[in-house]
């Protein structure tokens, strides 16, 4: 090697030591371990200088944590092999040194190791935070494990890799998720339909985190052998997991139940809707004011005081702020010292509405009871300010005229005001608050004790307290209870007094709560009440069924002639669906959903069959939503027009078979002067003959003919007598038959014929198998049917006849074709179903069978028809009169 190439060789040397030393810790050990160089990186680890280093054992100043595997290292050099290991130091003061080490010996040319080089980068900082993440996985699997939210873990594709206890319990044992192998749940209708699929796939789209509430399930709940189901609502937030490059790896699920918070949610707005139809019904005017004056609402009470039908249709807007009527009277004081002040006043007001016409027509001078109170709405956080107005026009009139017309003192007073108060057990003195000394008319700062206090109460009202105080005391047990006191003025008061014991180290020292004036609450609840019993007794006393329900079928209410038409006693809450079974299957949901969307009334009547019930049905939509169902029981005038009905029926039909008869005297004198003219005349002249023959021989031969000529006549009187029967039996019983059962009868009475002429009888009777008719009357078409066609069969063929049935213009069609020898309808068409008509030299023939089949088909309202030509077979139709 030349000198250039040594100097470049060295120079490269030399970087890759400054290199080392400026990012890397460099330590040279001996065979026997003592440190011969640090580098200052070294230095700066263990901030010593190099000269307090060299000389020392390595494992003196870098003492391994782990010395089994610092010797096990020690080992591998000595034998010459090179070690890339991750060793931990400690320091001098003990902290921990990790160092990424490359441990390379330099052997001698006897194999054996001269020293060392340690080159490491010093790892503590990661490798701290890897022990620490170690560390801390199993803790932290147990907080996600015992965590009150179900988890849950999926691939990208949905594939559920794990999920905690709670998850499990949401779930439930029985979820495909553990029942299914390679249960795919984004591709479960529900998940869909909740919107749970929705938001994986958005999540997986978009990589944002989605929160959204879901109806994930129902809930079984079972109520006297009731079993209802129950929404289960849960609040789902998921969100993705990435890796350093940004790439999805997992998607999480977490799922948190808020099915109380969402039923109260629900319970809450049924709540305002019962508030505000509540105040739509109140006996008392709600005016509703938004913070600038402006009317924002008047219930129905009040719009009939003003005789206006609703804000909207006044004539022009009112503002209580700068309208003239309300100035004139400080209507507009009262409002900005309601919102000002924050608190509700209670005032009487002599309004003459006389002095302004524009948006009423009152028209005259009136007395209010003004209670004005501002409210912040929970949804917009506006305030607003109500006024409950009571016409008090009456009452004043009569006390001004009592009182020769001196002013009524305004009535004062606090609404919803509290006091406190306290018992000291042991010296029995009672601390007043201010308010109950007001609530009790007496003067603040008077000295109360247990016995003055139990003073004011009623007798009864006493006796309760003082058992409520006893066991408050002795259990510890808190009260709350209404009660009636006697004030310091002498007036009769209602109250709710609250308490509960006090401890002090154990002990029980003392008892302390609340008083609250609920007098007028009281009146008002009890005013609410009688409203409510008065709209009760209404309900009752009317006629037929009541109900109010939401859209859903709830029911809200229902009177007494409801309940006894449904059945049964109905509870509040309950829906009509499932106390009224019998609507199910009836036009009664088709009628709610066109009230609902058409919000028209909806009248319809519905027959329920298992109870040969009739009842009436209107729905009304109300204003607030609800549904309102008058139902009446008409069964017993449905069945009245049944039996008038039946009655004009039957005078009907005695009508028609009264025509019918006579028709048939005309027909059966006609049938009998033409029928029987011609034996009659024959018979006449054989008698003759007979009479002027001569020989015995010839006697007698015209004494034959002469019986022959009778058994024919004979004949044709018994085939009249049966087609006059068949038409004077029109009320012959009706059966429902089968076609194919009564065919299999009419070939087994046939059997002999069928078999001898081998004729082949095939049937369709799928598309109306059924009819109701006479038994009789069927055979006995079937059976002519059959025998034609086997007596008229072609010589040419092998016979065959095929009989179908068919629906047509709601009558059933029966049709008979066969293949036999035809009939030439152009001649004999009009004589075919003919009384003793033949039209083949068949010596069977007597032409009976087709006009009885005529007589028996007519005689039920049908009809008969042929269609045939000659050498092709004949094909009839019969039509049977539907009902």
């Amino acid at each position: 090697m030349n000198v250039v190439m040594l100097e470049q060789h060295y120079r490269h040397l030399q970087h890759l030591e400054s290199a080392i030393n400026a990012c890397a810790l460099s330590v040279t050990i001996n065979t026997v371990g003592t440190v011969t160089a640090v580098n200052t990186q070294v230095v700066t680890a263990l901030l010593q200088p190099a000269e307090a280093l060299i000389g020392q054992p390595a494992t003196s100043i870098l003492p391994p944590a782990d010395p089994r595997q610092w010797q096990r290292i020690w080992t591998s050099l000595l034998a010459g092999q090179p070690v890339q290991e991750q060793v931990c130091f400690l320091k001098p003061d003990q902290q921990p040194l990790w160092v990424e080490a490359g441990i390379s010996p330099l052997m001698q040319e006897d194999g054996t190791m001269a020293h060392c080089i340690l080159i490491g980068m010093d790892i503590t900082a990661r490798k701290l935070a890897e022990i620490k993440r170690a560390q801390n996985e199993p803790y932290y699997s147990q907080v996600l494990e015992n965590l009150p939210l179900g988890l849950q873990q999926f691939s990208p594709d949905g594939t559920s890799l794990d999920l905690n206890t709670r998850q499990r319990e949401i779930w439930g044992e029985t979820h495909a998720f553990f029942t299914k192998p390679g249960y795919n749940w984004l591709e479960d209708p529900f998940y869909r339909l909740n919107g749970l699929v929705g938001m994986f796939d958005e999540v997986r789209k978009t990589g944002k985190t989605l929160k959204r509430e879901v109806l994930l399930s129902y809930r079984e709940k079972t109520n006297e052998n009731i079993t209802r189901l129950y929404p289960v609502y849960f609040e789902a937030t998921i969100f993705p997991l990435t890796d350093p490059q940004r790439n999805m790896v997992n998607i999480f699920l977490i799922l948190d139940d808020i099915t109380e918070k969402k039923l109260s949610e629900l319970s809450l707005q049924k709540s305002e809707r019962l508030l505000d139809n509540i105040i739509e019904n109140l006996p008392i005017g709600y005016i509703q004011f938004d913070n600038f004056g402006f009317i924002r609402r008047i219930n129905q009470t009040q719009r009939q005081f003003f005789q206006s039908p609703h804000p909207t249709m006044m004539r022009q807007p009112f503002n209580v702020m700068n309208d003239s009527l309300a100035t004139m009277f400080e209507l507009d004081k009262l409002f900005l010292q309601a919102l000002e002040e924050n608190k509700s006043l209670r005032v009487e007001k002599r309004i003459d509405f006389s002095q302004d016409k524009r948006w009423t027509t009152v028209g005259r001078e009136v007395y209010f009871d003004l209670t004005v109170f501002p409210v912040i709405e929970p949804v917009d956080k506006e305030m607003i300010v109500v006024a409950l107005v009571n016409d008090i026009t009456d009452k004043k009139m009569q006390e001004l005229e009592n009182r020769k017309n001196q002013e009524f003192l305004q009535q004062t007073g606090s609404i919803g005001k509290i006091g406190g108060w306290e018992l000291d057990l042991e010296s029995k003195q009672v601390r007043w608050t201010d308010q109950s000394y007001y609530i009790h008319d007496c003067i603040p700062g008077s000295p109360v004790d247990y016995e003055s206090a139990l003073s004011f109460y009623t007798p009864e009202a006493r006796e309760s307290l003082e058992t409520l105080v006893h066991q408050c005391m002795s259990t510890g047990k808190p009260f709350d209870a209404q009660l009636s006191i006697i004030s310091a003025r002498q007036q009769l008061k209602r109250v709710r007094s609250i308490g509960q014991p006090g401890y002090i180290d154990g002990k029980l020292v003392r008892m302390y709560g609340v008083v609250q004036d609920i007098t007028e609450q009281v009146e008002i609840k009890d005013a609410l009440s009688r409203n409510t019993e008065l709209m009760r007794l209404f309900f009752d006393t009317i006629d037929m069924g009541y109900a109010a329900m939401e859209r859903n079928g709830n029911l809200n209410f229902l009177n007494r002639k409801a309940e006894k038409m449904i059945g049964h006693p109905v509870a509040i809450g309950s829906n009509i669906f499932e106390e009224f079974p019998r609507l199910s299957g009836t036009v009664f949901s088709a009628r709610l959903r066109e009230c609902i969307q058409q919000q028209t009334s909806q009248s319809f009547g519905i027959y329920f069959p298992v109870v040969d019930k009739w009842y009436d049905f209107l729905l009304t939509p109300m204003q607030d939503g609800g549904i309102s169902v008058f139902m009446r029981d008409i069964t017993d005038s449905r069945k009245l027009q049944k039996e008038l009905r039946k009655a004009n029926d039957q005078l009907s039909n005695l009508n028609k078979n009264l025509v019918n008869q006579n028709k048939q005297l005309e027909d059966f004198a006609h049938i009998t002067s033409h029928n029987l003219r011609a034996p009659i005349a024959n018979l006449k002249a054989l008698m003759q003959m007979h009479n002027e023959a001569i020989a015995q021989h010839e006697r007698d031969l015209y004494l034959g003919m002469v019986h022959e000529v009778i058994k024919k006549i004979d004949e044709t009187l018994n085939d009249l007598v049966e087609v006059v029967q068949i038409r004077k039996d029109v009320n012959v019983e009706k059966e429902k038959l089968l076609f194919a059962e009564r065919l299999q009868k009419v070939k087994d009475v046939l059997l002999v014929d069928i078999e001898t002429s081998h004729i082949q009888i095939t049937f369709d009777f799928d598309e109306e198998p059924m009819i109701e008719y006479p038994k009789v009357y069927l055979d006995s078409i079937l059976q002519n049917f059959i025998t034609n066609a086997i007596r008229y069969r072609s010589s040419e063929r092998t016979p065959a006849v095929h009989l179908k049935t068919w629906k047509e213009n709601d009558n059933i069609v029966l049709s008979v074709q066969d293949n036999g020898v035809g009939i030439d309808m152009e001649r004999f068409g009009n004589k075919l179903f003919g009384f003793r008509k033949t039209f083949h030299k068949n010596k069977d023939a007597k032409g009976i069978g087709l006009f009885i089949t005529k007589t028996q088909v007519e005689a039920m309202g049908g009809s008969i028809r042929a269609e045939s030509h000659p050498g092709e077979g004949t094909k009839f139709i019969i039509t049977f009169r539907s009902e």
